[in-house]
């Protein structure tokens, strides 16, 4: 979830759902409808989207979700840091180093 040219890149990498949201309202909606479906594992979010989000609740239940998990991802514009890797926004995410170590 996250900008269209994202979505949009998402979709052509064969991933099976992909959305753009624009404002709050949308971001919010969206996110709730994903959470609440039992088919979904693995949410990936820009952080520009996240940021979206300004229902408390909602926030919240982001922060410690476990099922699905949801990882936030930077805007392809957005400076990273090389501590921001796929691998440690995964590791905070869910707590575990995909490489093995932990």
């Amino acid at each position: 979830m996250g900008n269209g040219t994202l979505s949009l890149g998402f979709k052509i990498a064969g991933v099976t759902e992909a959305h753009s949201v624009d404002n709050t309202l949308e971001a919010e909606a969206k996110l709730k409808s994903i959470m609440d479906r039992g088919d979904v594992g693995i949410i990936i979010v820009t952080s520009s989207a996240r940021k979206l989000v300004k229902d408390r609740k909602l926030s919240e239940a982001i922060s410690s979700s476990i099922m699905p998990i949801i990882i936030e991802i930077p805007e392809l514009n957005e400076n990273i840091t090389e501590e921001d890797t796929l691998r440690q926004l995964i590791l905070r995410a869910i707590g575990i180093d995909i490489a093995g170590n932990v």
